[in-house]
């Protein structure tokens, strides 16, 4: 990780009470410019086949592409102009943040565009982030999802030879605080946090140089720094979506305009130019950093902070893909999508266990399943504004990879002469399944929840799985209609709230509210746990809900909403409600959501 000799003496003679230990040095004013290009080959994931209204396909011959020539499109248009620029400045750093599938893709068809990017890195110019194969919604799935996918993309680089960086950006921004100790165990270094997502949470307040993230580095990404009256400064010449810097602000859903444009190039290659004749430095992140930490000997601790992505504003945090409707509102189909995700990734893990069980070798077909469920589990198959063809390039995609699994666990079975299985992923265990039980109904819920869904009849049933400690499950049967929003209020406290963050399953915290500015936070719930009023606990089963609950510091409740229900679907949301300890909960959660049991 990034600690210098001298912030190690820093803090030596800091703890020694000897701070004239160091000589102080003379002052030697620090300006960076810093610059991180979102590049996306899922863009538009799928590619364009079915975007245009029906017919107009005839009138704009070429605007229909299929998945490959939008890849192709997005990386000699937009990704290889910017990797030429930075070629033709030695000395100038960048970092360029993709995923795994994009080298792949670049090795696959794009040798010599490959072979410019390994100079770039091999001179020390440019530094490639990569955090998931998939440019995948990982802060809404349980952390073996995203394990597997980074497993892919490290496995990539090293085939293709390109160096990872030890940086860390994410596809749509995400961020959150349980990153730090999965970045840690995979040899990541520095979070890029986005501004936005910072200043929704906390308001807008200087950014401090450099902060902790963990035992890591974390830094304010677009925000500026002046420290100390100009003794280090920051500035970002870009943060966002590289594809649209060479293409003048155009992107890729529109292929016909979507052209590198040499104005635009020159543009920006002219303002950096005219920054280092003033005495800038362009440089990547990690430069920046290493330089912060050394004048200031430690890092600043944050303020707590909540899962979420970029442009909160503009996406409502995670909630644009977790229920939130988009300009295509009738193609959408947020949860469906979702707990297809979760299916296909419970299917997966069981199919894990159950070769390793059966001693079966399918160790290709399995990394298959992962890489396809990484591909499925996608963002753009529930936002921003995702068409038909994205949503169906997510469902194929997770449909196939539940495929795969199911006859991986097929094969098991009859390896293991078991007509019917048990498949405990957490112990590892295939037996033959048990009778079944039936649960009994509730005489009356535990607490009152409130159901919203205009045009559509909402039936209400709750069971009992146990009554020390109170357990119950609540089944929600949706019928069908046309169009219409559902939304569902449970009782929950303005004080705090516990959860999981994402990457963390093994682990609860606790935030006071008041330490936030919103009004209003969508949470993503990566195990589906979070915590009500009056000491019960809420977990959504991830196979029927997936939407995002709603906190809130001005009202007691959380509410789970999904605006994109499709026309005449009729679907059923499950909950499970605990009155007990935490810990407890937490065992619960991740036996329903991280580490299921299934029958099979």
């Amino acid at each position: 990780m990034f600690v210098s000799l001298r912030a190690m003496l820093v803090r030596l003679a800091a703890t020694l009470g000897i701070a004239a230990f160091l000589a102080v040095p003379a002052r030697a004013d620090q300006k960076f410019i810093a610059a991180v290009f979102h590049f996306n080959v899922q863009y538009v994931a799928g590619g364009l086949e079915g975007f245009l209204p029906l017919g107009l396909e005839q009138v704009f011959p070429g605007w229909e592409l299929n998945h490959e020539e939008v890849e192709d499109m997005i990386i000699v248009e937009s990704f290889e102009p910017v990797v030429d620029l930075y070629l033709r400045h030695p000395g100038w750093g960048v970092d360029l943040e993709l995923q795994g599938r994009f080298i792949e893709i670049l090795a696959e068809r794009h040798p010599l565009i490959l072979n410019k990017l390994i100079a770039l890195v091999e001179r020390g110019d440019a530094s490639v982030v990569s955090f998931h194969y998939s440019d995948q919604l990982f802060i809404g799935y349980p952390a073996p999802a995203w394990e597997r996918s980074v497993g892919l993309t490290k496995q990539v680089f090293e085939d293709v030879g390109v160096e990872l960086s030890t940086t860390v950006f994410c596809q749509e921004g995400q961020a959150g605080t349980g990153m730090a100790r999965a970045m840690e165990e995979h040899g990541y270094e520095m979070m890029v946090w986005p501004k936005n997502l910072w200043r929704y949470q906390h308001g807008d307040l200087p950014a401090d140089p450099v902060y902790e993230f963990g035992d890591l580095l974390m830094v304010q990404g677009s925000k500026g720094v002046n420290y100390n009256s100009g003794e280090l400064r920051l500035e970002w010449s870009f943060l966002g979506d590289g594809e649209l810097l060479a293409t003048c602000d155009l992107d890729p859903y529109f292929p016909p305009l979507f052209k590198a444009n040499d104005a635009c190039i020159a543009e920006y290659e002219d303002n950096l130019e005219d920054l280092e004749a003033d005495g800038w430095d362009i440089a990547k992140v990690e430069e920046y950093a290493q330089a912060a930490l050394d004048l200031l000997g430690a890092p600043v601790e944050p303020p707590p902070l909540f899962d979420g992505t970029w442009q909160p504003d503009s996406t409502n945090g995670p909630y644009k893909w977790l229920g939130g409707a988009g300009i295509w509102r009738p193609q959408e189909r947020d949860n469906h999508v979702r707990t297809l995700g979760e299916i296909a990734y419970r299917e997966v893990m069981a199919a894990e266990t159950a070769a390793e069980a059966a001693g079966l070798d399918v160790a290709d077909k399995l990394r298959d399943a992962w890489r396809i469920l990484s591909l499925g589990l996608v963002t753009d198959g529930t936002g921003i504004n995702p068409y038909q063809g994205e949503v169906l390039y997510a469902v194929g995609h997770l449909a196939e990879a539940a495929r795969i699994a199911r006859d991986i666990i097929d094969a098991a079975k009859l390896e293991l002469d078991l007509p019917e299985a048990r498949i405990d992923t957490a112990a590892g265990t295939v037996t033959s399944s048990p009778d079944k039980t039936d649960i009994p109904p509730a005489d009356e819920p535990p607490f009152e929840i409130h159901v919203k869904s205009k045009h559509r009849a909402v039936t209400e049933e709750w069971f009992v799985y146990s009554e020390d400690p109170p357990k119950y499950r609540v089944d929600l049967t949706v019928e069908a209609a046309r169009g219409g929003v559902l939304a569902v209020v449970f009782p929950g406290d303005k004080e705090s709230v516990t959860f999981t963050p994402a990457l963390m399953d093994d682990t609860l915290v606790t935030y006071d509210l008041d330490d936030f500015v919103f009004e209003r936070w969508p949470m993503p719930l990566p195990n589906g746990l979070i915590s009500l009023a009056d000491g019960w606990f809420l977990v959504k089963d991830m196979a029927y809900t997936h939407v995002a609950a709603f906190i809130s510091t001005v009202k007691d409740d959380v509410v789970f909403r999904d605006d994109t229900i499709t026309q005449d679907s009729q679907f059923t949301w499950r909950f499970y409600a605990l009155k007990t300890d935490a810990d407890t909960a937490l065992a619960f959660a991740n036996a329903l959501n991280v580490y299921p049991t299934l029958d099979r």
